[in-house]
């Protein structure tokens, strides 16, 4: 037996403990630091906006109808290949369609098919008279 084992784990539990508590306290000061870093750069940056608006802010009245007509334009650019783009894939859709309306109808024929292979004959007029008089099982 290790003589003075008890006093020896106590004291490594101890600094285990001693080390957590400081690593704790690491963290928090790392997070206290990140925090007042992103507080000073978001500060910063909202200046440097308020700065850059004021000067835009001059030349709003000025610039105000040269963007809405930009816009406009810009619009009207989009809206005008958008068109041409559907109007060309216009065939090509109904092209698509159309094979698929032509495999749909090939399919449902071919189901069909095999719904009249698998049914048996219906009776004749003859049978069921048969089937009521003599007891003839017609499918």
């Amino acid at each position: 037996m290790v003589p003075n084992l008890d006093l020896i784990l106590l004291a490594l539990l101890y600094g285990f403990f001693i080390a957590w508590v400081l690593l704790i306290v690491i963290f928090v000061i790392m997070n206290g630091i990140l925090i007042a870093f992103s507080l000073t750069l978001l500060s910063i940056a909202l200046i440097d906006l308020q700065y850059g608006f004021s000067l835009v802010s001059q030349y709003y009245l000025t610039m105000k109808p040269n963007l809405e007509l930009g816009f406009v334009v810009v619009l009207y650019m989009v809206l005008y290949y958008a068109t041409s783009l559907i109007l060309a894939s216009k065939p090509s859709f109904e092209h698509l369609v159309s094979n698929f309306k032509i495999k749909t109808i090939h399919v449902m024929n071919r189901i069909d098919a095999l719904v009249l292979i698998k049914t048996p004959p219906l009776c004749s007029s003859r049978r069921l008279g048969m089937q009521f008089e003599y007891g003839v099982n017609c499918r």
